[in-house]
């Protein structure tokens, strides 16, 4: 939860009745749960699910205000783009989180979630049935035969439904917000992104400058690489940088002398004979090398990264179910945060370099020696998508504009995903930036109770030198 976050935010009680009367138009009954709060206000506005298409189908995007606990502040609000591709934004454990955070104490919080996900217009979503997938004591052909299965079968719920996946992505998802930030009314915005949700945040930066004050990135994620060989390089250098860190730490090299000779036996070890555990005392989950390799890369996630990494490492080669029983439960808690099927739709379009032949890759897996197998789940998720839709952005469209907006970047050392690589892309297309590598393990994690302060700090005041004390940052 820490590692999330989530909010809403209220308005005025003259915003409060139109957001009543948009009731009428949107189905807000789901929200039922929220706070009895007279600061606490729901709603939902109706965007084309095609902005190319204005007079066409509807779907509705709808979001959560939490007022300021300051009725004074004339502070900008924040609104929250949250990861994935995928991650929901509205909860109530969120919104419990968030009642009692510092963010609110000056400036409203603007929660909403984005179209194909959790309560706007949602998409079937493939997580429960891509993890049944991964769960099976399948080889690499019959993993990727399932997976065709399973996106075929999806694809055909979408249709049924009038659902069209090739326009859930980044470009009509920032023009939903654009929609937003007019319908809200506030003179402008101070965004806040995690993961994917920096992508989206930075495209909205672009699309409507003159609503932006300014931009907290966490974990930078560009749309300028490949879904699949991004992967490759990206878990490959974080785990080099773990077998560092132990090589150079006297009390893991002590533990783990030999740890990068012990993860090429364990792999090998996963692939004669399969590690059977159970998630829930009633699915068998049985971890093969390809899991082996997926379930590490989803361990280095976390911010204890850099101590347990070396522990799931020793257990693969030595069998040990405590701690792979773990991460596999890990694995199975993380799965239904994200709406699979909207990270398809997104990355499809954004992330999937075109004619990547079966050739290509394998060539590709032979420059990474950390790779000996193939890397489960992705490889055949991104085999199998490229029959999701076929709304494919020009490479050269990927990119983003040259920005004056004021704009904080933090990205960690450690990270398997969004690599420190990432920040300095970010950079280059910003005139009035600050990117912070912070020496920790894991995706967007680290001093939490520090990095809020850094960023309240920011905001309150984008032009001054930041106090970064308190962060560990990374000395290179």
């Amino acid at each position: 939860m820490k590692n999330l976050i989530h909010l809403i935010i209220l308005i005025t009680i003259t915003f409060s009745c139109h957001i009543q009367k948009l009731k009428a138009q949107t189905n807000l009954d789901a929200l039922s749960w929220l706070p009895d709060s007279e600061n606490i206000v729901a709603g939902a506005i109706l965007v084309p699910e095609n902005h190319e298409n204005p007079d066409g189908k509807k779907i509705q995007i709808t979001y959560t205000i939490l007022k300021s606990k300051d009725s004074t502040s004339t502070n900008y609000p924040m609104i929250v783009f949250t990861g994935g591709p995928g991650g929901n934004t509205i909860s109530e454990n969120a919104i419990t989180y968030l009642l009692e955070h510092p963010y609110i104490k000056k400036r409203d919080l603007i929660l909403f979630d984005q179209r194909g996900i959790g309560y706007s217009s949602s998409i079937p979503n493939m997580a429960y049935d891509s993890f049944y997938i991964l769960a099976q004591d399948a080889d690499e052909k019959q993993e990727l035969s399932l997976t065709i299965k399973m996106i075929n079968d999806y694809k055909k719920k979408c249709s049924e439904l009038s659902i069209d996946p090739s326009y859930y992505n980044t470009m009509q998802n920032a023009k939903d917000v654009g929609m937003l930030f007019k319908h809200l009314g506030y003179k402008k915005y101070n965004l806040y992104g995690s993961s994917y949700g920096t992508r989206l945040a930075r495209v909205v930066q672009d699309m409507f400058p003159k609503f932006v004050n300014s931009s907290v990135l966490d974990s930078p994620a560009p749309m300028s690489g490949d879904f699949l060989l991004d992967r490759f390089d990206s878990y490959s250098k974080a785990l080099n940088k773990i077998f560092d860190f132990c090589n150079a730490t006297p009390e893991c090299n002590k533990t783990y002398p030999n740890l990068k000779e012990e993860y090429f036996k364990g792999i090998s070890k996963l692939k004669k004979e399969p590690f059977k555990t159970t998630v829930n005392d009633t699915l068998d989950f049985y971890v093969n090398a390809q899991d082996g390799i997926y379930l590490l890369r989803r361990l280095l996630y976390r911010g204890d990264s850099r101590e347990k990494a070396p522990e799931l490492i020793r257990a693969f080669a030595k069998g040990e179910a405590e701690v792979i029983n773990e991460i596999v439960e890990f694995e199975y808690m993380f799965t239904g945060i994200l709406n699979m099927s909207m990270l398809l739709s997104v990355e499809r379009t954004e992330n999937f370099v075109p004619n990547i032949t079966d050739n290509m890759i394998t060539k590709a897996y032979e420059g990474y020696p950390l790779i000996p197998v193939k890397m489960g789940f992705f490889d055949a998720f991104y085999q199998a998508g490229s029959n999701w839709h076929k709304n494919i952005l020009p490479i050269e469209d990927r990119k983003f504009k040259n920005s004056e907006i004021p704009t904080l970047i933090f990205v960690n050392q450690f990270d398997p995903v969004t690599p420190p690589e990432n920040g300095h892309l970010f950079m280059k297309k910003l005139s009035n930036g600050t990117l912070l590598i912070l020496d920790e393990g894991g995706h967007g994690s680290g001093n939490k109770e520090c990095k809020d302060q850094v960023i309240i700090n920011f905001l309150n005041d984008p032009s001054k030198k930041l106090d970064t004390s308190c962060l560990n940052l990374y000395e290179n």
